[in-house]
């Protein structure tokens, strides 16, 4: 009894069986990984990062950026992009920054109540 199509995806009533347990690969690697660096090799590998960065690596400065500050969820406006907002009178970074300061008075007020 033939499971798949002729396009070699599995045919209708055939599920292809349950396959590999959700995130395996990840966990053993991630085992593997905390078992092969201890605290005292990460804080050497930072302290590295840190003379690194300091020192002009850009490299370094974007590895410690990510993990001190995250990775934004937005992107940054292109040139371009800033520049037809200019020209439209928008001004959304300002009217973010508005928004939170709105959203953060809120908050104090209803703190206050």
């Amino acid at each position: 009894m033939d499971m798949r199509d002729i396009k070699g995806r599995f045919a209708d009533g055939h599920s292809g069986g349950p396959g590999r347990p959700r995130r395996q690969i990840e966990r053993e690697c991630l085992r593997a990984t905390l078992a092969g660096c201890s605290l005292e090799d990460w804080e050497a590998i930072v302290a590295k990062a840190v003379t690194d960065a300091k020192a002009g690596d850009a490299k370094a400065r974007e590895w410690l950026g990510k993990y001190l500050l995250g990775i934004p969820e937005t992107v940054a406006p292109t040139a371009f992009q800033v520049a037809v907002e200019d020209e439209a009178g928008a001004d959304p970074v300002g009217r973010e920054a508005a928004h939170k300061r709105e959203q953060a008075q809120m908050e104090a007020t209803l703190q206050l109540s």
